[in-house]
């Protein structure tokens, strides 16, 4: 049989062949959006060593999927298991996809509370770096700038990039901390009057006794005595204490869609 009668049989077989692969390809990704979806799920439903499960069975079909790695950090997270096999799972989100914020996010919240404020801000850094709208990386930047760095203008940055899309007292509070720590009164008095009009009278009344008694949250000498240690408080809350609507540690953030990776 001459050659130019087996091209059409063998384009046929090249086409075949490409719509089984499509196929399979897209059977596979159904089940993997299905094991993501179910490890979310079980995540939010508390159910852990469950979510972790179903994350590891995405991993192993899809070692290069990302979100799966900052899903079982999470739940390991939550589940309280090794902190250094959060980490792990955290950098291993970041060595597939380098622009991943939410992780670089959350492993800055860990070294936070590891008192490593260099990491930390290391990471936060980068979290605005992957994603520069990402707030939560913004105030902890502002209080760690506030409080352990003694750099209140660049806190007072960080402070007003988040308050672009919160109105939370807390920023107000910090920034009206940082204006008095930068000398600037007449701003920092604003910053009581507002929380004042919001009737946040707790907040102001801490600022109020800051200005008349002299005293700055966030002083060198303050630093050099502390030796550039942070305060125990988690990053991104400052000088106040969680509450159950704004609850300390890492951030739930399982973004993306599965098909975009």
């Amino acid at each position: 049989m001459p050659m130019r009668h087996q091209q059409p049989r063998l384009l046929l077989h090249s086409v075949i062949a490409f719509l089984f692969c499509a196929t399979t390809a897209h059977a596979q990704m159904e089940v993997l959006k299905d094991l993501y979806e179910r490890a979310v799920n079980a995540y939010n439903s508390q159910q852990y060593d469950q979510a972790i499960g179903f994350y590891q069975q995405i991993v192993k079909a899809a070692p290069g999927f990302a979100p799966a790695y900052n899903g079982m950090a999470l739940a390991n997270q939550a589940a309280g298991g090794d902190e250094n096999k959060t980490i792990e799972y955290l950098k291993a989100a970041i060595s597939y996809d380098p622009k991943m914020a939410p992780a670089y996010d959350n492993l800055g919240r860990i070294y936070y509370g590891r008192q490593d404020v260099d990491h930390s801000q290391e990471y936060f850094e980068k979290a605005l770096k992957a994603d520069p709208g990402l707030s939560s990386a913004q105030l902890s930047l502002a209080w760690i700038n506030l409080l352990v760095r003694s750099k209140p203008l660049t806190a007072l940055k960080y402070f007003k990039m988040v308050l672009a899309v919160s109105q939370d007292p807390k920023i107000y509070y910090g920034m009206g901390s940082a204006y008095f720590a930068s000398n600037q009164r007449v701003e920092a008095l604003e910053m009581i009057t507002k929380l004042h009009v919001m009737g946040q009278e707790d907040l102001a009344t801490r600022l109020e006794d800051s200005l008349r008694n002299n005293t700055h949250v966030n002083t060198e000498a303050d630093a050099n005595a502390g030796g550039g240690s942070p305060p125990s408080q988690p990053a991104g809350l400052g000088p106040l204490p969680a509450t159950a609507d704004k609850p300390t540690g890492m951030q739930v953030r399982l973004r993306g869609k599965l098909s975009d990776y």
